[in-house]
């Protein structure tokens, strides 16, 4: 066990494909240490993204806790009933670039300290995208170098999306995601806290809301692993896993 008395996942290095395939296939959390090695993404800031891909529109998780905000003083989209600020514009506070900007999370987030104290942003590249704009972002984004094979290059290439933190301790809570595959996260830059549980049992007499701190209001969260992902590493986990996330100091 860690410093905070959780579990670890399997982490390997420079893994071959069988090595990498050994673990992924029998579902356990994995942690590539260089997964993202030479990759051209590779150390990109929040900045270096608005700058690249001023066109994108990006989700601002937890806006609603920022005072003051009036998302009509801001250039907006509304995507499946929800908000979408554009990552060459947005000025939270109407002066300051939003990658250099904290905004804080949930308050329902303050009864602990690692939960994360900041909101983060998602860009949905790979469904909120125009082909044309897609095949922008997408050019420069690689497999490792163990999976090489067209058709994992290929799953990759077409279903990432992009989140930025800015600030220290900024992240998500606990949730689980809406899709029903492995997923990959790769940590482009800075240093970023993990804490996981499986879905714990229940029927649906007992059931609750399994998206953003859903979990925490149900008095069922009890994390077993918990570990750092630093720059160019990837967590890899089945599906059925809440997990939830906080950059660690400096803020970047």
């Amino acid at each position: 066990k860690n410093e905070m008395g959780l579990g670890s996942p399997v982490v390997l290095a420079k893994p071959t494909r069988e090595e990498f395939l050994f673990h992924a296939r029998r579902g356990y959390p994995i942690v590539v240490a260089d997964w993202a090695e030479g990759m051209k993404y590779t150390g990109w800031s929040c900045q270096d993204f608005a700058e690249a891909f001023p066109f994108g529109y990006m989700k601002a998780e937890y806006i609603d806790a920022l005072p003051g905000f009036n998302r009509k003083q801001h250039d907006i989209k509304v995507i499946d009933g929800e908000l979408r600020f554009k990552l060459g514009s947005f000025k939270p506070d109407g002066k300051t670039w939003w990658y250099n900007f904290s905004r804080p999370a949930s308050k329902r987030y303050k009864d602990d300290p690692l939960k994360p104290k900041q909101g983060p942003y998602v860009w949905h590249v790979k469904d909120e995208l125009s082909a044309k704009e897609k095949i922008k972002v997408q050019e420069r984004f690689e497999a490792p170098v163990f999976l090489q094979d067209p058709l994992n290059k290929a799953k990759m290439n077409r279903s990432f999306e992009v989140w930025f933190s800015p600030g220290a301790h900024s992240g998500a809570g606990a949730h689980n995601d809406g899709y029903c595959e492995s997923v990959v996260s790769l940590q482009l830059r800075g240093d970023k806290r993990w804490r996981k549980m499986m879905l714990p049992k229940m029927s649906f007499l007992d059931s609750f809301d399994e998206f953003d701190g859903g979990v925490y209001e149900a008095k069922k969260w009890e994390p077993d692993l918990g570990f750092l992902n630093s720059a160019k590493g990837a967590v890899i986990w089945p599906p059925g896993y809440l997990h939830e996330t906080s950059t660690l100091p400096p803020p970047d």
